[in-house]
């Protein structure tokens, strides 16, 4: 017996993305497939992460930018097969297919490096001003900002 399935809605899908912390980019180029686990922020409607200013992901987002960006968690901890056997599997996850934009100007990897920050640090109770992010590390880190065209939710358990 399989445990209730639902889609969830736009502000619930936004809920998982706010209070998670990581997912897996999945990405294509030239029909090889890639997938990455990054922490992202969820500001102002998008999906924003930082990296390096070389490698692979950026490698495939450059030949691709269309991305898939999947987020999962399991509410309340349960163990995926539950002792009497069955196979029933509690989850939500969130998947945003959209196109990813790498932040290549300084100054806006600036602006989105600090939006990031300060969005970590809120969680943690912490000051951004105390540590600010400066003109060096964006010099130094990328960021990509992932714009959903479509956003899907769905909840078992």
């Amino acid at each position: 017996m399989s445990l209730e399935s639902r889609e969830l809605s736009r502000a619930e899908s936004e809920a998982v993305l706010l209070e998670e912390e990581a997912g897996c980019l999945c990405l294509s180029r030239d029909g090889e497939p890639y997938g990455v686990f990054v922490s992202h922020a969820f500001i102002d409607g998008k999906v924003v992460f930082h990296c390096a200013l070389s490698g692979r992901k950026l490698d495939f987002l450059k030949a691709n930018p269309r991305v898939c960006y999947v987020v999962t968690r399991h509410p309340e901890k349960t163990k995926p097969h539950r002792a009497e056997g069955r196979c029933d599997y509690r989850f939500e996850s969130v998947q945003i297919h959209g196109r990813a934009r790498v932040l290549e100007e300084p100054a806006e990897r600036l602006v989105w490096l600090r939006k990031f920050k300060e969005y970590y640090y809120r969680k943690l109770k912490r000051d951004p001003e105390a540590d600010p992010v400066g003109p060096e590390a964006a010099a130094k880190t990328l960021c990509v900002l992932i714009e959903p065209d479509r956003m899907t939710g769905r909840r078992k358990g």
